[in-house]
């Protein structure tokens, strides 16, 4: 089912012609906060062919589950019921909040939301620790170390109050072994070399303890609420999922899947998302190609493989370390026919990527993503948590498609609002990639920003911008705002 999205787009679209930059901005603005609020406003109305089973905070482990009245308590339990089957639901109350992780083996599975008020919110962090205990003060002072030891699981995020995290320090290594805090560019060999206010470092391959710098004073005392973010999904999704009306929140992945058919989005919020270290320096301190430095990752929705009958609609994503959604898998002679994905009416803020189509190229003529359309999304403020504290904040982009297969065919970009991006609004690294049409988009940017990279070549957004791209035959119908600062 379709929103009001495109409706608000096109009426915005048919008037830009007599609006002010600062007009379009302020509409857009409004158009955003409007969708917003009608995504968190979304009624619960799957319909479910099997059973209903129900889960609150009020519940009982020892309850069938099978009614409001007799609700189970936890994840883990929804995860051992032996009689879940194809068709059946799994009722999160609102306004509650679960720890865990949601797997399960069962195909045909709808995870929603019962009751009134907000959307429930689901995470793998553990606990609140915004508890003064919980912080203990190193021989640094204004350095603090987490009272439990995490070797078992990366922190990829230590989120404060829902609004702010500090910097992770990610270190790399150099040839004479010298170890750096590789985005400041100075050494950092343990807690006793912190600078920088709010920042923190996990040491998850040796001590497993967690610090961080707080000059103001014991963490705890800044926050309310403290959420460390582990490595791993809230949900594992299985074949024709449907995962409607819950907030999956503080974690490295909102909803992971391999090859996925079948697999509905809708109606969500996902926020403060990634930040893990996906692939930790090895003996000879190289991660993935060359880099000296770990490699993070975290995603709001991803299928790592091949997507097929793929909806991700009407959610509300913010704060990505990595992309808000994205379908992608890496080099190799897998076969991969990517078919009906359609990426439509989301918000999606402050994100390094707002959507990525990334396929390492195979030898083989193996590959296809075909029947792809993105639509009706607003997709604005590119960079977020991640552009400040991952490595390579060049990579930032509103839209990625990275190596997308040469076998691309219907591959519609149309009837979006792309707004600021701290890099860029659009990259695409070669054929494959730039083989999207682009039809009746609005997109903003800086002044002598950078626009787009195709083939290796960027365009840089100034006035000329539309002969500039006129070449690739890829835009026809956009609307170009131009802006003298980025703003935010």
């Amino acid at each position: 089912m379709r929103t009001k999205a495109l409706e608000y787009i096109k009426d915005l679209k048919s008037r830009i012609a007599t609006l002010s930059p600062d007009d379009i901005q302020k509409e857009i603005e409004s158009i955003s906060q409007k969708r917003i609020a009608e995504i968190r406003n979304t009624k619960t109305e799957v319909e479910i062919k099997g059973t209903s089973y129900y889960v609150s905070n009020d519940g009982n482990d020892e309850n069938d589950g099978k009614s409001p009245e007799k609700a189970w308590k936890t994840i883990e339990r929804a995860c051992k019921e032996e009689n879940l089957t194809s068709g059946d639901g799994i009722f999160f109350r609102r306004g509650d909040l679960f720890r865990g992780i949601l797997k399960t083996d069962k195909e045909g599975i709808t995870l929603s939301a019962y009751g009134e008020g907000e959307k429930p919110v689901l995470t793998t962090s553990l606990r609140n620790s915004a508890d003064p205990d919980m912080w203990i003060e190193t021989d640094v002072p204004g350095v603090y170390e987490y009272y439990e030891i995490n070797k078992d699981c990366d922190i990829g995020a230590i989120i404060f109050d829902d609004k702010f995290t500090p910097r992770k320090i990610y270190r790399s290594y150099e040839e004479d072994g010298t170890q750096l805090d590789f985005r400041a560019g100075r050494v950092f060999n343990d807690y006793h070399d912190f600078v920088d206010d709010m920042t923190f470092f996990h040491d998850r391959y040796d001590t497993g303890k967690i610090y961080i710098c707080s000059k103001k004073g014991n963490p705890a005392t800044l926050a309310k609420d403290i959420e460390l973010s582990r490595r791993g999904a809230v949900i594992y999704a299985r074949n024709h999922t449907t995962i409607d009306n819950l907030c999956l929140a503080w974690t490295c992945f909102g909803s992971s899947s391999g090859d996925s058919k079948g697999l509905t989005v809708q109606n969500c919020e996902l926020k403060w998302i990634g930040g893990s270290i996906q692939v930790e320096l090895g003996a000879n301190k190289k991660s993935m190609g060359d880099r000296t430095w770990p490699t993070p990752f975290g995603n709001g929705v991803e299928i790592y493989g091949e997507a097929v009958d793929f909806t991700c609609c009407n959610n509300y994503f913010r704060q990505q370390y990595d992309a808000a959604v994205t379908h992608q898998c890496g080099r190799g002679e897998k076969p991969i026919n990517n078919r009906n994905v359609r990426y439509y009416d989301n918000v999606m803020e402050h994100c390094v990527y707002s959507i990525e189509i990334f396929y390492g190229e195979s030898p083989l003529d193996n590959r296809s993503n075909n029947d792809t359309i993105i639509e009706g999304n607003i997709m604005r403020m590119g960079g977020g948590f991640g552009h400040y504290a991952r490595p390579d904040e060049e990579v930032t982009a509103l839209i990625r498609h990275g190596a997308v297969m040469k076998n691309t065919n219907d591959y519609v970009i149309r009837d979006n609002i792309f707004d600021r991006s701290k890099t860029r609004l659009v990259i695409a690294f070669n054929d494959g990639g730039s083989k999207a049409r682009y039809c009746d988009n609005i997109f903003v940017q800086n002044k002598g920003g950078k626009y787009m990279m195709k083939c290796g070549n960027d365009f840089v957004y100034n006035e000329d911008i539309a002969e500039q791209v006129a070449p690739t035959n890829t835009e026809t119908g956009s609307s170009y705002i131009f802006v003298e600062e980025l703003g935010y």
